[in-house]
């Protein structure tokens, strides 16, 4: 029953998102699209040193804010276009900017320990953490609207201590998918024009994963594991 019920969930959940991005389906080539304006602004200020590195850096940041936008609106069911681009590039520029903040904190803390074996294994090991803890940190900020770069991360660790199960296993799968993409185990090579088709193949899938979380975050969120049993268990 356990099984048949987080599977009814995840299912709910994967639906709910092919749903969505029906209503918007530009919104599937928005990864990639992000992706090479950040590698083209990236190849044009390049030259530039720290300030290039800056100008990235604030690139970054307006990039994982428009991305959160626009996803926020998908799973919210309104539709959107390139006309809301102005507003989502300040939606959540803020919230990124002060996570990434105390991230470089703690990369700025770490960096010394790596002139030993032990500091090497050991910043390993916090960025493991760190992967772990703020798994679902885009969630927290557009859909319980944390503000802070500390409320982000602590929120973040809330939500998974209560439910990390649920949460965890459907993403450990999509890492283990993408795995499979990297790997070449998936033999994606015989698609046509693969240098193309696989970026865009890749950054819809991607868009895929983040809303279907959205909406399973949705689900699982301030509900306890006997509610949901109760709640999907006469939908079998």
């Amino acid at each position: 029953m356990f099984l048949l019920v987080y599977a009814r969930i995840y299912g709910k959940a994967f639906v709910d998102a092919l749903a969505a991005i029906g209503r918007n389906l530009w919104t599937l080539i928005l990864p990639m699209a992000l992706l090479l304006a950040f590698l083209t602004l990236a190849r044009l200020v390049s030259p530039l040193g720290i300030a290039g590195g800056f100008l990235l850096s604030l690139a970054m940041t307006a990039g994982c804010s428009i991305y959160t936008y626009f996803v926020a609106q998908v799973v919210a069911k309104n539709r959107v276009g390139l006309g809301d681009l102005r507003t989502s590039i300040g939606a959540y520029f803020w919230t990124w900017m002060n996570l990434f903040f105390v991230l470089w904190i703690v990369d700025l803390i770490l960096g010394p320990m790596e002139v030993t074996p032990d500091g090497q294994r050991l910043r390993s090991a916090v960025s493991m953490i760190i992967l772990v803890v703020l798994n679902a940190a885009p969630e927290i900020i557009y859909l319980k609207g944390a503000s802070g770069g500390l409320e982000t991360i602590q929120r973040s660790f809330t939500f998974l201590q209560e439910c990390w199960i649920e949460w965890l296993v459907p993403n450990v799968l999509i890492i283990a998918g993408v795995w499979f993409l990297i790997t070449g185990a998936i033999p994606l090579h015989v698609l046509p024009f693969p240098q193309i088709t696989f970026p865009v193949l890749a950054g819809a899938l991607l868009h895929l994963v983040m809303v279907f979380r959205g909406f399973l975050f949705q689900m699982l969120d301030g509900s306890t594991h006997r509610q949901r049993m109760f709640r999907f268990r006469g939908k079998l």
